[in-house]
Parts: C-alpha cells; structure tokens; sequence
C-alpha cells in the first residue's frame, strides 16, 4: 500500500520572517528536498510552536523519509491544536500503518467520514488484528460495488481463510485469479498462503509470478522471506538479493539470514536497512540482538530499547530486551520487560480463542 501524504495548508497569517520560512520549505518539500524542508518547518516552529501548518508538513517529510515514528509525532502534535482536522487523522492513521501498528490506525479509520479509500484501510486493519468476521462485513458492500477488485478480494479471501471458511475463500481466489493478470494473481496468492503459514504453497505461487513478470522485484523479496520459513537460506539468501536495492525489508531479511549465518556482513546489511528506513523496528531488532550474541552490550541495549519504542508489542523484542537488562546487571527493568512479555503472550492467545469463538 503506498503511502499517500496530504499536505497540510497553513491556515493562519504569521509573522514576515515565519512567512517566509514556511514558504521555503514547502517549496522545498514540493521538489522533493526533504532535509531542506525539514530544517524549515523546524525553524518555523522555533518562531510558532503551535503552527499546525508547519506540524502537519512536517509529518509529511518524515513519511516521505521513511521516519514514520517522527511522522507520527508530528501529526499527533498537530491534532493536539486541531484535533478535528480530517487530513492530519488520515494522515496519522497511514503512519500507523506503515509501521504495522494496526491497533493504533483502527480507531482512526473507524472515525473518519466513510469512503471506499477509507473502508478498504479499516478493514486492512480489521484483518490484521484477527477481526475477520467484522471485516467480511464491512467488505460485503465494498465487493458488491467492486465485484473485480483484486486489492478487496484479496483481504476478502484471506479473512475467509483465517475463519476456515475453505469453500467460499476458494471461490473468493477464482474471482481474483481470473481478475487479474498472472504476476499479480500468483504474486497475491502467494501473499495470502504466507500470511496464513502455508509457505510451500506460497513458494510456489512467487516462483510463477516471476515466471510471468521477471522484473517482479517485489515476489524476489517475498519469495526470500518465505525460503527463510522453510529454513532455506541459501536459496533465500539468492531470492533476497535479486530483490531490488532499495527495498529496506528485503536488506532487513537478507541481514537476518546472514546473521543466522554468521556472515560477516550481516552488520553492514542491517545497518544499511536501517539506514533506508530507520523507523522500521527489525533492523534495530536483530542488530541489537546480534550484538548481545557477540557481547557487545553497551550497542545492544540502545537497538533493542529503539525497537521496543517503535514495536512495544512485539514479544520477541521485549524478551531479548529483558535478557541484555539481564546481563547488564538491571534486574528491575529485566523483571519489568519479562512481565511485559507475559502479559502480550497472554494477550495473544485471548485473541486467538477470540478467533476461533468467531467460526
């Protein structure tokens, strides 16, 4: 899903020298300059802290960086002076979902005016935090609008699948299958099979859309993540760097299997994915526990305690992030981190027999 920014207009006259400098940097932000527009709407919020104007295109530029944690920031700072502006919520709700925080950008897409844009975002949401039955009926009058729209049967398909309706989720993957052109068919069902543990399957269906589009990066990437399900490195190490170079989660996965490896240049791989999107939590994730593998502590805990701010429901972060308090001699915060653990494994499977209550 890209992410689409609204920029934000300056709904206040200000002063000449604030003027001035916002007009530069939304210039700046225009051209695609984001370093030169973000030190210009920080230099108009040294003049007016509650500028909304200049909050909201901040937000804007660190989206557009790939900074989504400040993104989110900024716009929850802007809504704190116009909370009913609809741009600034939809703009923080697709910060959430760039950072896969679905929880947080549910409540967001349920508040703002309904559109087909915005329903398709909310049921997103839905199917990723396990409300599949809600998410088939809000996607009913979607699908019936938009019988041949290979986005919306996808989500409706893998919703059925996950309530183990077979029969109808086969039926929902005939009308995508026939909906769209091979690449992106086979690339979507082998979306669907991963998200749903069915990896050999999906291995599969990434083989064939490439078979159909070679210069189908994306099912490199894919096709990659799933060899590393299947405990097939080496391949996965291969699809991974067929992917293209500037794909941050490709590089994040191709650190990790060299990490597993213990490839030298896992580190470099790792740093660099972090590099391209530092907001992005597994990169900071598995440096630092690369680093408590390699006893470098002091490095460790300031990667692991960057992941667990931008993933505080990640359970696996939390749990190494215990174990390097543990080893630093910090027994408070490891207790702390290990009860947090506790209480997400717990949440978990309250929300599975949640879903399974759903059938």
């Amino acid at each position: 899903m890209k992410l689409v920014c609204t920029l934000i207009v300056a709904a206040s006259l200000y002063g000449q020298t604030a003027e001035t400098q916002f007009r530069q940097a939304t210039m700046a932000l225009s051209a695609g300059n984001y370093p030169a527009a973000e030190r210009g709407f920080q230099a108009v919020l040294k003049l007016e802290p509650r500028n909304v104007g200049a909050l909201g295109n901040l937000g804007v530029v660190y989206s557009r960086m790939n900074r989504f944690g400040q993104a989110i920031d900024a716009y929850q700072r802007a809504l704190r002076l116009a909370p009913d502006d609809p741009g600034l919520t939809l703009n923080l709700g697709l910060a959430y979902v760039k950072q896969e925080q679905f929880a947080e950008a549910l409540p967001i897409f349920e508040k703002l005016p309904s559109n087909p844009r915005i329903r398709q975002l909310l049921v997103t949401c839905l199917v990723e935090t396990g409300q599949n039955a809600r998410a088939l009926e809000t996607l009913a009058p979607l699908v019936a609008e938009q019988p041949a729209d290979t986005g919306l049967l996808y989500l409706q398909g893998l919703a059925l699948t996950r309530l183990k309706k077979t029969d109808e989720a086969h039926e929902v993957w005939a009308r995508m299958m026939a909906s769209a052109n091979p690449a992106t068919a086979n690339f979507l069902m082998g979306k669907a099979s991963y998200e749903t543990g069915s990896f050999e399957p999906a291995a599969d269906y990434f083989r064939k859309a490439l078979q159909a589009d070679p210069r189908l990066s994306d099912a490199h990437r894919e096709l990659g993540k799933t060899l590393v399900s299947l405990r097939d490195n080496p391949a996965a190490v291969k699809e991974l760097r067929l992917a293209d170079p500037g794909d941050a989660e490709a590089l994040y996965f191709l650190g990790g299997v060299l990490a597993q490896e213990n490839d030298p240049t896992a580190v470099a791989v790792l740093e660099k994915a972090r590099a391209m999107n530092p907001d992005f939590w597994g990169s900071w994730y598995y440096l630092g526990k690369l680093q408590f593998e390699q006893g470098k502590l002091k490095e460790s805990l300031v990667n692991l305690e960057r992941a667990a701010k931008l993933k505080p429901d990640e359970s696996a972060v939390i749990y190494q992030l215990g174990r390097a308090y543990q080893r630093a001699a910090r027994p408070t915060d490891a207790q702390a981190a290990f009860e947090k653990v506790r209480q997400l494994k717990a949440a978990a499977q309250q929300k599975d027999a949640e879903a399974m209550n759903e059938k």
